[in-house]
């Protein structure tokens, strides 16, 4: 008998979406894109939903419960940026065991308070429920579009291809953080004595533990094609853009953005940077198609007509495989 391990995540996305194809009038993106998007009146609202579950993506000896909280709301709010909306309600469900200390509920709270604020969502309702044991929490997330929904299947041969941010801080600080051993409570300032520049390791550590999201600029949207925000990796992520939209890529490793931060601390680690680069994962940053130049973004390959490539600094190229985090897959 098969196992869910012999099929990946990818594989059973696709069957749910294939046995749940039809939609409503009301339904203008269903399953398969970083949020659904439905017409409501006037105007179109976008849906997505993500669970964290403890062991899986997150473990409390190396999380804060803050980090845990504000990272819930992140990782929603990338979703919604992704398709260029705009993030304005929440639900959340919350599993937990009755054993749980009162102080973590508390701290997870104020994580979640925070980022709910600084990107302006309102907690309109959820659910809460007991566990024997783990944790989980989740969130759906209700946007708005602003203008234009923007989708992963538009991308045409000829565009550019870009990313917004430098790529594998947030892989990087995983291994930092499994290295030391135990949280850091950079929400309160904590810092560590360590055999390089704090600075470097504090950009890793907030890339994995608080990551900043950041939305497409306004004046650059009319151009973009395709869209969606990198959370298992640059080559899964990029492998589900072109098979989307039905092309082709070719990327070039010298121009992969790569931070001074990662530079130093994979040095420090002794980890090889480019491969946190493309199969890190949990970056958050969003990888997209252009029909012009966009200033402020980086430039990383092109869109063709068939094929993934990879195009080494000494011209040699290399297929692309959907290499990244998928569940099930060991």
């Amino acid at each position: 008998m098969s196992r869910l391990a012999d099929r990946g995540e990818l594989s059973i996305v696709e069957e749910i979406r294939r046995r749940f194809a039809a939609q409503g009038n009301q339904t203008v993106i269903g399953i398969g894109d970083d949020a659904a998007a439905i017409s409501c009146d006037s105007e179109t609202l976008l849906l997505s939903t993500d669970t964290m579950v403890e062991g899986v993506h997150f473990d409390t000896r190396l999380f804060t419960p803050y980090q845990i909280g504000y990272k819930l709301i992140a990782v929603n709010v990338s979703d919604i940026f992704a398709m260029a909306g705009l993030p304005r309600w929440a639900l959340l469900n919350l599993t937990l065991p009755s054993e749980l200390r009162e102080e973590f509920l508390q701290e997870f709270l104020q994580g979640l308070s925070k980022a709910l604020s600084e990107y302006g969502l309102s907690l309109i309702g959820g659910d809460i429920t007991s566990s024997q044991k783990d944790l989980t929490f989740t969130l759906t997330i209700i946007g708005s579009a602003e203008g234009r929904v923007i989708k992963r299947d538009g991308a045409r041969p000829g565009e550019r291809l870009y990313v917004s941010g430098p790529l594998g801080e947030a892989a990087c600080g995983l291994r930092l953080l499994k290295s030391l051993g135990h949280p850091v409570a950079l929400e309160r300032g904590e810092t560590l004595p360590l055999l390089l520049p704090w600075q470097y390791a504090r950009e890793v550590l907030e890339r994995f533990l608080l990551p900043a999201v950041r939305p497409l600029p306004n004046n650059n949207r009319e151009y973009v094609t395709a869209m969606l925000d990198i959370s298992d990796g640059l080559w899964l992520d990029l492998y589900r853009l072109c098979q989307e939209s039905g092309v082709g890529v070719r990327v070039y490793e010298e121009r992969l953005p790569v931070s001074e931060a990662l530079r130093e601390v994979s040095a420090f680690l002794k980890l090889e940077p480019i491969e946190m680069v493309v199969s890190g994962g949990e970056d958050y940053h969003l990888l997209f198609t252009a029909k012009q130049p966009i200033p402020g973004m980086y430039e990383i390959g092109e869109i063709t007509e068939r094929g993934l490539y990879f195009v080494r600094k000494d011209g040699t190229e290399e297929e692309i495989k959907p290499a990244g985090y998928q569940h099930f897959v060991s």
